[in-house]
Formats: C-alpha cells, structure tokens, sequence
C-alpha cells in the first residue's frame, strides 16, 4: 500500500489519504487525478439528471 507496486507505483494512496485528511473531503475528479498514473490510468466522468429522461 505504500507504492512500489504497479497499481501504485508511486505511494498514491498515501497522498491520497494526506489529501482527503488536509481538505476535508475530495470531489471523484480530485481522486482520480490523484490516482491517475500511467502504469493504471485512472479517469472520472459525472453525470447528472434531474427529472425524467
């Protein structure tokens, strides 16, 4: 969990924990940009609805 791995080759969780600890709260884009290396892209996509569709 600490890096050196291919899923996180770069101790993304821990700055992904540092992050969520020093803001508060993280949106799904701020996650995925943390996440987001080449070994294992990472991306978001939102969609909101109101309504009927």
């Amino acid at each position: 969990m600490r890096g050196d791995t291919t899923a996180v080759p770069k101790g993304q969780l821990a700055e992904l924990m540092t992050a969520a600890q020093n803001r508060g709260s993280l949106t799904p884009e701020e996650i995925a940009e943390i996440l987001d290396t080449d070994e294992l892209p990472v991306r978001c996509e939102v969609s909101v609805s109101v309504g009927r569709q």
